[in-house]
């Protein structure tokens, strides 16, 4: 089995404005939080989302095409000149929404997303908008020196390692780097002070989430924001111990992960300290959003044949098969029995796109299905609600007499609401957010049916993670 990027990429362009700005659902399905749980109700960007700019960026240098690529340097355009007083850019609160306004990760991914985006587009990106990339990763990594200072905080593995990742590119991809003389130290202090020997086994390394907490260590979604700068700085310094390291994290992984009940490999969740023995955590744990740990064992692979990792990429490629709607999106997650199983987060998805294409490639004439219409509507049902969307509407509705979510949205709009159009007044959402055309489905004892007639059906994909199995129409 093998996932359908070409569907992926034309629903995640779904989600792509005008100015630049990648909507959606931010539901970060590790940590099983929304801006709904929030109370915040945003829908807009995400810093999170940027890695989608670097893989648009290679599309456009391999299939030559001039909408794609004025779509794209509107996305950089958007990247690089959203900032806030401080040097920190906006948007960056991804699961919270925009009442969150700091974090050094969600800083530091769109720094290593437009290091990737100039890596890729060399062959085609004007000059003025690689300048556009280089002042602004180099405004943003300054500032954040300042608010997030190495070494003296409460530092976090992936998000140091992040900041890493986006130097060694800014290194790479232009003259004069101002940490050049110090980033090898750098590499050199988190493997000395994070990473840990003998998890899961003596082939392996872990890394310590907290700089000097070792009872608890990175969660497995993370690991590639570790292994890829680690080989990086193995292909620009020539160092091996770099790539020693590289496959110590590699192998955590692969030997942490487990078989769901479907069969499917998964991540784990992480491991814990208790009473002196790891314990390994399976769920809640995510599905979409495995794309840059994967992304760190291919580039890890491009240096050193290993049969186990190999064979690991190849069963997270079932994974992502199994769990992929007709739509494109993949179900995010399971174990968290609500949302967080159902609702496709753009910004996860847009870090497993980046890794499927690096490492199957594109797809025949991929640019002219990137914005083709979807026709029909699309529905994955899960234990206690379901994801449903058609053109611009989404939805996280409810069985039939089970009113819980009743979330409505549209892929054009930065803020999201519930649907009390039925109450009307002053919260009610302007009309053009009703979704009329939503399915109704019934869970009863015995399974989950559809409440429409035969014509009606027909125009409607379902998918399901429930429990319970799907049986059809309701006669």
């Amino acid at each position: 089995m093998k996932s359908n990027i070409n569907a992926l990429s034309n629903w995640l362009m779904s989600w792509v404005q005008e100015d630049g700005a990648i909507h959606g659902f931010h539901n970060h399905s590790v940590w099983g939080s929304n801006p709904y749980r929030w109370s915040d109700f945003t829908s807009g960007h995400s810093t999170w989302a940027s890695p989608l700019m670097a893989a648009l960026s290679r599309i456009v240098a391999e299939q030559r095409d001039s909408s794609l690529e004025d779509q794209v340097l509107q996305m950089i355009k958007f990247q690089t000149t959203r900032f806030q007083e401080d040097g920190q850019y906006k948007h960056i609160g991804f699961q919270v929404g925009e009442m969150l306004n700091r974090g050094l990760i969600h800083n530091m991914m769109p720094n290593v997303a437009l290091g990737l985006t100039a890596l890729h587009g060399r062959s085609w990106l004007p000059a003025e908008a690689l300048e556009s990339i280089q002042q602004a990763m180099l405004r943003n990594l300054q500032a954040c020196e300042e608010i997030y200072p190495f070494k003296k905080t409460r530092n976090i593995s992936n998000q140091e390692y992040c900041r890493l990742w986006g130097k060694l590119l800014y290194q790479q991809l232009f003259p004069d780097s101002p940490w050049s003389a110090g980033i090898q130290d750098d590499l050199n202090f988190m493997i000395e002070n994070y990473h840990v020997r003998g998890i899961p086994d003596a082939d392996c390394e872990a890394s310590n989430r907290y700089l000097g907490d070792a009872t608890m260590v990175e969660p497995a979604e993370y690991y590639g924001l570790m292994i890829a700068p680690l080989v990086q700085a193995y292909e620009m310094f020539g160092e091996p111990h770099y790539l020693q390291h590289a496959g110590g994290l590699c192998r955590h992984l692969v030997r942490s992960a487990w078989i769901d009940a479907k069969g499917q490999t998964r991540f784990n969740r992480k491991w814990l300290l208790r009473a002196g023995e790891w314990i390994r955590l399976k769920e809640p744990m995510l599905i979409a959003g495995m794309g840059m740990s994967l992304h760190g064992i291919a580039r890890y692979l491009e240096h050193q044949a290993d049969e186990e990792l190999a064979l690991f990429l190849k069963k997270c490629d079932e994974t992502y098969a199994y769990y992929q709607a007709p739509r494109g999106y993949m179900a995010s997650a399971t174990g968290w029995q609500n949302e967080a199983d159902i609702a496709p987060c753009s910004a996860w998805h847009t870090h497993d796109f980046y890794y499927l294409l690096h490492r199957h490639g594109l797809g025949e004439k991929m640019v002219s299905k990137l914005k083709e219409p979807y026709p029909r509507i699309s529905v994955l049902l899960g234990h206690q609600c379901m994801w449903v969307e058609e053109g611009k509407h989404w939805a996280i509705n409810d069985f039939y007499f089970q009113d819980v979510y009743k979330l409505i949205g549209r892929k054009d709009e930065a803020v999201f609401g519930r649907d009390l159009g039925w109450v009307g007044g002053e919260r009610a959402l302007p009309e053009h957010f009703l979704f009329p055309n939503q399915p109704i489905f019934i869970k009863t004892d015995e399974g989950i049916y559809l409440k429409a007639d035969e014509q009606t059906a027909q125009n409607i994909d379902v998918s399901s993670i429930a429990e319970l199995p799907y049986l059809g129409l309701w006669e």
